[in-house]
Formats: C-alpha cells, structure tokens, sequence
C-alpha cells in the first residue's frame, strides 16, 4: 500500500534545500573539479595521462573527463593505451597538412 499526494513549489524547493548530496556526487564533484583546473593549463596541440589501477575506473575517469572538457567548453580525444588514458586538446589550427 502507498499514498500519492502532489507537492506545491513550495514543499518541493523545502526538500531540495533540505537535501544532502551523496558521497559518491561529492567525489563525482570534486574529480571533475581537479580535471578543470589540469584541462584549462592545456594549449591546443598538449594532453595528458592518467593512470589507473583498477580497469573498472576506465570508463568513469574517462567520463569524468569528457565532463569537464564539456563545462570549459574545449574538446578533448582520447588515444588508447593499456591501464591509462592519454588525451590532448586538438590543434585545430592547422590544416590536415600541418600548415597554418
């Protein structure tokens, strides 16, 4: 059994003031924010690395990442390469000859 009710604007913004933001959004957070900070020291053309131990982070760190990039507004490509990942910021300056 359950009961249904609606909510005014006014209950549901109490309950978004009185929520507290799970651990795992926190890291989430925080991870994205120490991406920003490295991306925006990058020039078009650099890149970085970041290692990883355990394989099941892949994807994550990857997306986190891709998160950050997208809030600088910047791209971001990944090369593939075992237990780290390696990205650049793409020069699109230059032709596909590599002239300006």
């Amino acid at each position: 059994m359950y009961e249904l009710r609606k909510l005014s604007t006014a209950e549901v913004e109490q309950e978004m003031k009185s929520r507290k933001p799970s651990p795992r959004s926190e890291e989430r957070r925080r991870m994205i924010e120490e991406f920003k900070q490295f991306l925006s020291t990058l020039q078009p053309g650099e890149g970085g690395e970041l290692k990883y131990t355990d394989r099941r982070q892949r994807l994550t760190i990857k997306n986190r990442l891709k998160k950050a990039a997208e809030e600088l507004g910047i791209e971001i490509e990944f090369i593939r390469k075992r237990n780290r990942i390696v990205f650049r910021i793409p020069d699109r300056s230059k032709d596909s000859d590599g002239t300006e």
